[in-house]
């Protein structure tokens, strides 16, 4: 009971350590305590030591341990055994710190992307992205809700544009249920607003924001004090361009399906050209893509 007890405990005590570790991890750097920064980044991979590359027998999921160190079985990815409101197919993908690492232990970005479609999509490629499957995207609850972003960094940012577009288009509306589940604290609300400005947090604790493609032909962010606005244009947004075709930054023309944690400090702008079609070679470079 003791070992089944620790199991149920340690996959749940995960999603708090990631968010946790990567707050302190980047207020070290910030802060030029360079031997507590490597400290922390180093703990920020031990999603690692739950990561099990035959938790099925085609594929590797996180997965709960006992006390001994074995894993918890049977296992079953749809389960939410040693789990907190989240499969163990949800907690898969949590991982925001280090999305390259966990492409190649799922064997490559190409596999990874593979998967991560599979997360959005059902058998006959329809979407699931409204819950109520859990093998699937869920997006009522926080374990899982920053998946669509997570291809920016697999080199496939159209595929965060048409999944972010799904889910404002479908998944969100006015009136009691406009929001899809327990807002705590704002974090729904919060999803919608970044999802329709057309960028995202890379990771808790980091000024990194992940692109994709807005909504509304021009949002100003206000800053507090003396800093300056956050300017995003779009000036063809509309419901039927939800892919990007190019950004600049600051006037400059930007490759890269993120921005640095530089704009959130001075503020500046981002404009966006957005289509109707899918560009597949826009911030596609292995080199741009977020670190």
């Amino acid at each position: 009971m003791v070992a089944a007890a620790r199991a149920q405990q340690l996959v749940p005590l995960q999603r708090v350590l990631v968010k946790r570790l990567h707050d302190e991890e980047q207020w070290a750097q910030q802060l030029g305590h360079e031997e507590e920064h490597q400290v922390l980044s180093e703990r920020g991979g031990y999603w690692k030591n739950v990561f099990n590359p035959a938790a099925t027998a085609d594929a590797g999921y996180i997965q709960a341990r006992n006390a001994d160190g074995s894993w918890v079985t049977p296992f079953d990815p749809a389960s939410q055994h040693g789990f907190a409101q989240g499969s163990a197919a949800t907690y898969l993908w949590m991982v925001p710190q280090d999305v390259q690492g966990l492409a190649t232990a799922m064997g490559g970005s190409e596999k990874a992307a593979t998967r991560l479609d599979a997360f959005f999509h059902k058998p006959d490629g329809s979407w699931s992205v409204r819950g109520g499957d859990a093998l699937r995207y869920d997006p009522t609850n926080e374990p899982g809700i920053h998946a669509p972003w997570l291809y920016n960094a697999l080199g496939r940012p159209w595929k965060t544009q048409e999944t972010v577009r799904q889910i404002v288009d479908t998944v969100y509306g006015t009136g009691p249920a406009g929001l899809p589940g327990n807002d705590d604290l704002g974090t729904m609300s919060a999803w919608y607003v970044f999802a329709t400005l057309g960028i995202y947090p890379k990771a808790p604790g980091s000024g990194d924001l992940l692109l994709g493609t807005p909504v509304f032909p021009v949002a100003v962010i206000a800053a507090a004090g003396d800093r300056a606005e956050i300017t995003i244009d779009a000036p063809h947004a509309s419901r039927t361009t939800p892919y990007v075709r190019s950004v600049t930054l600051d006037g400059a023309p930007h490759a890269s399906s993120w921005v640095d944690a530089s704009l959130v400090r001075r503020g500046g702008s981002l404009s966006f050209v957005v289509s109707d079609r899918a560009d597949t070679g826009w911030a596609t470079d292995p080199g741009s893509l977020p670190r």
